[in-house]
């Protein structure tokens, strides 16, 4: 009787890590690593979607400014620059008050939600 070789299609990642945060899923006895890796991965979502609103938040200031400036003296033009302006500071509000309230909250269910910009760097760094 002939049986079929087991051959194996190789691993994902560094050293056989698998699928980046979850590789690790499976192999280990520590039942938090699934809930690690989502926290990461999340937490790194959060890191950049955080910049992009900073970003976007400084350039609504920008054209807001400029539309004022060029507005000369047009009052819809200057409540137009003055909506765009209000806007801008009332979307950055939200999003420091998003990003504080899920700071609090991963204190207090013992996950650290936030990475730092350092941590966030080496996550999303090629490896050599």
């Amino acid at each position: 009787m002939l049986l079929a070789q087991s051959t194996s299609l190789g691993n994902i990642g560094d050293n056989g890590s698998g699928l980046g945060p979850f590789g690790a899923i499976g192999k280990t006895t520590d039942a938090t690593v699934g809930a690690k890796g989502v926290i990461n991965t999340i937490s790194s979502i959060i890191g950049v979607m955080t910049v992009a609103a900073a970003i976007w938040f400084l350039l609504q200031i920008v054209f807001g400014g400029y539309e004022w400036m060029s507005a000369a003296g047009d009052s819809k033009r200057i409540e137009a620059a003055r909506n765009r302006i209000t806007n801008a500071f009332v979307g950055i509000v939200i999003v420091v008050g998003a990003w504080s309230l899920l700071a609090v909250t991963g204190q207090f269910f013992g996950f650290n939600t936030l990475v730092s910009p350092q941590e966030f760097i080496n996550q999303v760094a090629i490896p050599k």
